[in-house]
C-alpha cells in the first residue's frame, strides 16, 4: 500500500491489523501477528531443506528475535521521520530479483507467501539501511594505519599459491582437432577457436578458466603448461574425453600478497567487523527501552516458550510491563 506524502509516493510500513487472538506479541504497543510470523517463515523456508525438529526450533528462535529487533527499528525510524518511497523500493527490488533463480514468485506462491508480504519485507529492509547509513556507517572510517597492522599480523593468510592462469580447448575427434589447428595457422585467435570448436564449459568466455592452482592440475595437464611462455599454445593431448589444447596467459609463483594488492580487501574486511559492532551495540541500546507483552499460547504454536525474567528493567509507576526472555522449548 502506497500513501502519498507531498509529490513523493511512500510505502506505508504502519502496523497491519489482526484479531487480538491472533497476536503473538505487542511490542511498544505495536502488535505483531502470526501470520506476520508464519509469512515470514514461509519465505525463510525457501532456504531450508529438510531439517531436524530441534534445528527448526533454534531456526524459529532467530527468525523471532529478527522480526522483533526489524520492527523495533522500524518504529524507530518512522518516529524520526524516515520513509521509503516508491522509487527507492522499486530499485531494491530489481537490484536483489538480479540474484534469484527464474520462477521466485512461484516459489513463493508455492509457499504460501503472498507478493505484498515479500514487498513489505524488502521496504523494511530499505528503511533500515538507510537509518543505519545515517546513524552508523557513514561515521565508521578505517585509517591506513590500521589496516596495515592487520595485514602485518595476519600475513599467513596472503600467501598466494604457485596457479597458472590459461586458456582451455577440448574437441571430441581428430578431425576437430584439425580445424582448430587450421584455425590458429590461419591467424584466427585461440579464444574465437574455444568458442568455435570447444566443447569445455568455459568455452563462451574464451576457455579462460581463471587462475588455477598448481595442486588442482593432473600432472600431465601441468606438465604442458610447465613448459609454454605466455600466449605460447601447447602441444594437443589426448585422453578419455578427448584432445586438449591450452593457450598460457599467466604464471604466478608461491608468493605473499603485498600490501598493496590485499589492502583493499583488508579495509573491507575492518570496516564490515566495525560496522557489525556498532550496529550490535546501537540495537543493544533501543532493546533496552523496549516493552514486550507476548500471548504465551501463540508463543508456543510457534515453538518458543516464554518465562519471566526479572531484573532487566524495572516498570514504570503509570505502566507495568512485562519484560521477558525467550528459551528454546
Amino acid at each position: 500500500m502506497l500513501l502519498l506524502a507531498g509529490c513523493s509516493p511512500t510505502v506505508d510500513l504502519s502496523p497491519l491489523p489482526s484479531a487480538s487472538d491472533q497476536i503473538l506479541v505487542v511490542l511498544n504497543g505495536e502488535p505483531i501477528s502470526l501470520e506476520e510470523f508464519d509469512s515470514e517463515f514461509r519465505l525463510m523456508a525457501i532456504h531450508y531443506g529438510a531439517v531436524s525438529e530441534l534445528n527448526m526450533r533454534a531456526i524459529k528462535r532467530r527468525l523471532f528475535d529478527q522480526i522483533v529487533d526489524r520492527r523495533l527499528l522500524v518504529q524507530k525510524a518512522l518516529r524520526e521521520g524516515l520513509r521509503v518511497n516508491r522509487h527507492e523500493l522499486e530499485q531494491a527490488l530489481r537490484e536483489y530479483l538480479k540474484d534469484v533463480p527464474a520462477g521466485f514468485f512461484d516459489m513463493l506462491k508455492e509457499q504460501g507467501v503472498g507478493e505484498e508480504a515479500w514487498k513489505r519485507k524488502m521496504a523494511q529492509e530499505v528503511l533500515l539501511d538507510k537509518m543505519a547509513e545515517r546513524d552508523i556507517y557513514s561515521g565508521v572510517k578505517i585509517s591506513d594505519a590500521e589496516v596495515e597492522e592487520y595485514y602485518w599480523s595476519h600475513l599467513d593468510d596472503f600467501w598466494l599459491s604457485e596457479a597458472y592462469r590459461a586458456r582451455h580447448l577440448v574437441v571430441k575427434t581428430s578431425r576437430e582437432l584439425s580445424k582448430v589447428q587450421a584455425s590458429l595457422k590461419s591467424g584466427g585467435s585461440f579464444a574465437q577457436a574455444c568458442v568455435d570448436f570447444s566443447v569445455d564449459p568455459q568455452k563462451e568466455t574464451g576457455g579462460d578458466w581463471g587462475w588455477m592452482p598448481s595442486s588442482a592440475l593432473s600432472p600431465s595437464f601441468l606438465r604442458l603448461l610447465r613448459g609454454l611462455k605466455s600466449g605460447e599454445v601447447s602441444k594437443p593431448l589426448k585422453d578419455g574425453f578427448g584432445y586438449h589444447l591450452f593457450q598460457l596467459i599467466e604464471y604466478r609463483p608461491t608468493r605473499v600478497r603485498s600490501l598493496k594488492e590485499a589492502g583493499p580487501a583488508v579495509r573491507d574486511l575492518l570496516l564490515k567487523r566495525e560496522r557489525d559492532r556498532r550496529f550490535v551495540d546501537w540495537l543493544v541500546s533501543i532493546k533496552k527501552t523496549a516493552t514486550v507483552r507476548v500471548n504465551p499460547d501463540l508463543a508456543v504454536v510457534v515453538g518458543i516458550v516464554w518465562e519471566d525474567t526479572r531484573g532487566i528493567q524495572k516498570p514504570s509507576k503509570k505502566h507495568k510491563p512485562v519484560r521477558r526472555s525467550v528459551h528454546r522449548k
